[in-house]
Order: structure tokens, then C-alpha cells, then sequence
């Protein structure tokens, strides 16, 4: 009888570890919601893939998973963005940087709450960040705390000056703190086009992007090879067919809209640190934060890089 019942334990075992692993194997199959979106052969959209395809993998470092949630955010997935910032944070608990991006998602959605505490866990890591203190300024005055606000733009521009220059931050037009106009309305769009956003590494995700642009985007490992293409002889092409028209992108469901493409966003540096604040000084040769980069012009660079793919060669330099 013992017997017995211990073989009928260990088939029922085995059957239940069976389904757990085809449970497993069926949701690893299963795309995000928002791959349904995404344009093939695009080169922006086909490097979100990828980026994807190797987090699920396990090959992204938590640094390159924030870049992931930043390609989301700019291509308007933002609750995706958010969930990618936090499974960066999991990984790596002092990445301020994932912090004060997911307070930007959430201050774009109107969730000021969230954002407030993002941008706070941020600076608590970071006291000298110049765009989170600006940021968090701004929420504290939206929220009529004009006492925090001032406080939180003294920081943000004894950190990084040039933050209280519209050519370099748009949103200090929307203050009246800062520039002593009436505030009325917060435009949503001038907003959501001025978020700094940044790549923790823009040379990985500008040479996949030159990659797939180049040469396309790399199969998964799991896909099953093409079928080849059957002989000229055997389908022969009339004399005069047109050629055939480029299949549009898959209409979206009656009752769900395709997700906007956000606009550039402007690419923040990073914020100088002075003893007084308790954070370490950033790396030796890093520009400081809210400085303007110069790597490729006068200017500020901008986001997403996608547009980059299309235009001079240097621009990937």
C-alpha cells in the first residue's frame, strides 16, 4: 500500500511540475501588449523589439533595460516604460536614473502622487540632480505649494544653472515662480515635449539602431527558418504588373486607438555635486548634469534617435 501511494505521489509530482514548465514555456511565448504596435521594419520599433526580446532572455544589463523603458516612454507606452524602469530598479537599487524617469512618466500622465514620490527616491540618491529637483519644483507649485516649489528651483539651479534658461528648459515658461507670470493652465504638450529624457547607453542603442537599419533586424533564436523562395522558372512574372503596393501596418481593434508617438525629447546631462549635498561627484571625464552636450553639436541633443537612422551618417558618431 506505502508503495503504492508513493508511485501515484511521484506521477502526480511529475504531472504538476509538467504543467508549471508549460505554463512557464506559454507565457515566455506571449509578446507585450504593445509589440501588436510596433511597425515592422522600422528601425526604432524593430531595435524596441530586440531590446525586448534580449531582456526577456536575460542578456540586458539593468542599465540597458532603462533604455528600453525610455524607447517605451518616447514612443508613448508609458505604463510599459514605467513597469521596464522598475524591473531596472529591481536589479539595481542605486540606479537614481530609472527613479527620476519614472516620476517624468507619471508627471506626463497627471499622476502627481506617483511622480512626487519618484522623483523623491531619486534625490534621495541623488541630492544634486538637477532636473528632478526643477521637476519636483514644478509638481510642488502645480500643487499650489509655492513655499517647496522655491526651494526645490533654488536647488535645481544652484546645481545646474543653465536649467533656469528657456533654451535649455522650456518649462520654466510655465512658471510664474521662476518668471513671475500668471500661471493659468499647464500645456500638455509643451510639457511632454521638453521631458529630458536620456539613454544610459546611447552608443549601444545608436549602433543597434545604425545595425538594424543597415541590415535588418536580427531573427529570434526560437524562430523557425524561412521558407525558401520557389524557383523564377516555376512562377513566371507577367510583362506588365505593377509593382505591388507596401502592406500597410495592421488597422488597430475598433475600440482601442494605436498610442501616439510622442515628439523629440530633450536629453538632460548630469548634475555637478558639491560636498554639501552627501552624493558622490560623478565619473571623472562625465559632463555635469544639466550642462549642454556638445558631443555632436551646440545644441542639446535630442530624442528618440530613431530619426537619426534617416539622416547623415555622423549623426551616430
Amino acid at each position: 500500500m506505502g508503495v503504492s501511494m508513493r508511485a501515484g505521489m511521484g506521477v502526480l509530482g511529475a504531472a504538476v511540475v509538467a504543467v508549471v514548465l508549460g505554463l512557464a514555456l506559454t507565457a515566455q511565448a506571449v509578446e507585450p501588449s504593445f509589440a501588436r504596435w510596433l511597425v515592422a521594419g522600422d528601425p526604432g520599433d524593430e531595435t524596441i523589439r530586440e531590446y525586448w526580446q534580449r531582456a526577456e532572455v536575460g542578456e540586458l544589463a539593468p542599465e540597458g533595460l532603462v533604455d528600453l523603458g525610455t524607447m517605451l516612454f518616447a514612443r508613448g507606452f508609458t505604463t510599459d516604460a514605467v513597469t521596464t524602469y522598475r524591473r531596472a530598479l529591481k536589479a539595481d537599487k542605486q540606479l537614481y536614473e530609472a527613479w527620476f524617469l519614472i516620476g517624468l512618466a507619471e508627471h506626463s500622465r497627471g499622476e502627481l502622487a506617483d511622480a512626487g514620490e519618484a522623483y523623491r527616491r531619486c534625490l534621495k540618491k541623488r541630492p544634486g540632480h538637477g532636473w528632478a529637483n526643477f521637476y519636483l519644483g514644478l509638481l510642488e507649485e502645480q500643487l499650489g505649494d509655492s513655499a517647496d516649489a522655491l526651494r526645490y528651483y533654488e536647488k535645481a539651479f544652484t546645481h545646474a544653472p543653465e536649467l533656469a534658461d528657456p533654451r535649455v528648459n522650456p518649462e520654466v515658461l510655465s512658471s510664474e515662480l521662476v518668471l513671475g507670470a500668471q500661471l493659468a493652465t499647464i500645456d500638455r504638450s509643451s510639457f511632454e515635449d521638453s521631458l529630458p529624457l536620456r539613454y544610459l547607453q546611447p552608443d549601444a542603442v545608436s549602433e543597434t539602431l545604425r545595425r538594424i537599419a543597415e541590415e535588418g533586424p536580427v531573427p529570434a533564436a526560437s524562430a523557425p527558418p524561412e521558407p525558401l523562395a520557389p524557383a523564377a522558372a516555376a512562377t513566371p512574372v507577367p510583362a506588365k504588373v505593377p509593382p505591388p503596393a507596401v502592406e500597410p501596418s495592421p488597422n488597430p481593434a475598433p475600440d482601442q486607438a494605436p498610442p501616439p508617438t510622442p515628439a523629440a525629447r530633450r536629453v538632460p546631462t548630469r548634475a555637478p555635486t558639491s560636498p554639501e549635498d552627501g552624493s558622490e561627484p560623478p565619473p571623472a571625464g562625465e559632463a555635469p548634469y544639466g550642462a549642454p552636450v556638445t558631443s555632436t553639436s551646440g545644441e542639446a541633443r535630442l530624442l528618440p534617435l530613431f530619426p537619426w537612422v534617416f539622416s547623415a551618417s555622423e549623426a551616430f558618431v
